[in-house]
Formats: C-alpha cells, sequence, structure tokens
C-alpha cells in the first residue's frame, strides 16, 4: 500500500473550486431542477443513477455511511443507515434533521481517521482539480474492509463530441488527455461551474495509487426505447441522446 502521505488535513488546497463560489447559489436551483418530472434529468437519475448507486452500495443498516456532496440526502433516505453522515459545501433545505450534516471540502475532511464502513462520492469528483487529494481523504476515513463508491458522468459520455446528420456522435476531443470547461451552467440555468475532464484510468490509478483495491465497476446505458417513451408522453429534452456509449459510471474500491 502507498499511503502517500495520508494524513487529516492533507496539502493546502492551490486554488479555491469555482464551486465554492457559485454553488451556494445555484444548489437550490439544482436541486429544483433534476427532480423537476418534465425533464429528462429526472428520468436519468431515477431510471439510472439513483437505482444503480443503491445496488452497489448494498445493506446499509448496521453500517456508518459518509455521502460526501450529498445535496439534499437522497442517498442516506434511500439506504436508511445506522449512522448517517453528510457533507457538501452548502446545506439545502431538503436534508433531514437525523443525518448528521457538516459543511465540508472533500479536500480536507475533518473527520477521524478509519471511521465510516462506506464512503459515497456522486457526482462530485468532477467539480474541481484535486482529485489525488480528495481520494487519500476518503481513502483516510474508510475503516479496513470498508469502501468507497464513486458514481460520475461517464468520461466518455457523449456530450464530449456532436451529433451527426445520421445522428452518430463524432468526437470532438482528445479523450486522451485531461481538461475542463469553464461558465458551464447545468440546465442552462445552475452556475455557473467549472468541469474537469479526466480520462477513466485517471481514476482507477488514483483509488489504487492510494490504497484501494478496485472492486465491481459498472457502466450504465441509456434504454433508448423506454427513453423515447417517456421523452413522448412529455417530458422535455433539448438534447440528441444515445444508447451507443454509457452515460454514467460506478466504481466501487475496496480498503484492504
Amino acid at each position: 500500500m502507498n499511503n502517500n502521505t495520508i494524513c487529516q488535513k492533507d496539502k493546502p488546497m492551490r486554488t479555491e473550486s469555482a464551486c465554492w463560489q457559485t454553488w451556494p447559489e445555484a444548489a437550490e436551483t439544482y436541486s429544483r431542477l433534476i427532480e423537476d418530472l418534465t425533464r429528462d434529468s429526472h428520468y436519468l437519475r431515477s431510471h439510472g443513477l439513483k437505482p444503480t448507486l443503491v445496488r452497489m452500495m448494498g445493506d446499509c443498516s448496521n453500517a456508518r455511511i459518509l455521502d460526501v456532496g450529498c445535496g439534499d440526502g437522497w442517498l442516506l433516505d434511500e439506504v436508511r443507515p445506522r449512522e448517517g453522515y453528510g457533507c457538501d459545501i452548502v446545506k439545502q433545505s431538503k436534508i433531514k434533521p437525523e443525518w448528521k450534516f457538516e459543511i465540508q471540502d472533500v479536500r480536507s475532511l475533518s473527520y477521524p481517521d478509519e471511521f465510516f464502513d462506506e464512503v459515497v462520492a456522486s457526482l462530485v469528483l468532477i467539480w474541481f482539480e484535486e482529485l489525488d487529494v480528495a481520494i487519500r481523504q476518503m481513502y483516510r476515513v474508510t475503516k479496513s474492509g470498508g469502501k468507497m463508491v464513486i458514481a460520475m458522468v461517464h468520461p466518455y459520455f457523449y456530450r464530449m463530441g456532436e451529433p451527426d446528420s445520421q445522428g452518430n456522435f463524432v468526437i470532438s476531443r482528445d479523450l486522451s488527455k485531461p481538461f475542463k470547461m469553464e461558465d458551464l451552467k447545468i440546465g442552462g440555468v445552475a452556475g455557473p461551474l467549472t468541469y474537469f475532464y479526466r480520462p477513466l484510468p485517471d481514476y482507477f490509478n488514483a483509488c489504487t495509487g492510494t490504497g484501494f483495491r478496485i472492486g465491481q465497476v459498472i457502466d450504465w446505458f441509456v434504454d433508448m426505447e423506454d427513453y423515447l417513451r417517456e421523452t413522448k408522453s412529455g417530458m422535455e429534452s433539448n438534447i440528441l441522446r444515445t444508447g451507443k456509449v454509457p452515460l454514467y459510471c460506478f466504481i466501487e474500491c475496496i480498503k484492504e
């Protein structure tokens, strides 16, 4: 195992993430956006993100869980752990008082070493540059024998390309190299934010380099027949979807 000098405060942040500057104002807007039944983001989360993540976490009834970037606390509500902790850079009004919430940055967590049975980071790691620092912090607070679960928009998701006249997606960026997209607004309203793209091996290498063993990995694809039925029934979507490229990626990391 490579400890990489794991410590509670780790190294100082090089820069404050743009999320810290814009997310407090955008958080409630984002929460309303993703739960809007008339938008396809609700379909994608309810059919892909949420059930897959809950299955990967397993039985949490006797576990102490940390949800990093917990938002409104939906995941803790779903898995009902013995002890549920959530942290984010802003507290949303929907989070239930039964969960222990703190405003924290995943790059400098204040929890004790080996405190949690499971640590989850859902749609979080794309919003700042210091991936290795965040992974080391989550490793530190995970118990030996416990696990970390990462859920993210798949690095090879089609929005890195453009559709041609036949609906095929032409890759317009070099996906072998990291890059960032600035002034991004989710749904055209929540933001602006900065999105840090990394090739998928960067995530695997950051996890194994810290000491995790990679367990299950799941790519989730849109079921286009079901999706098109939903959109024809009144759901709004200004985005051309595809079933050819995975939308979400889930990575299970075991601490031995």
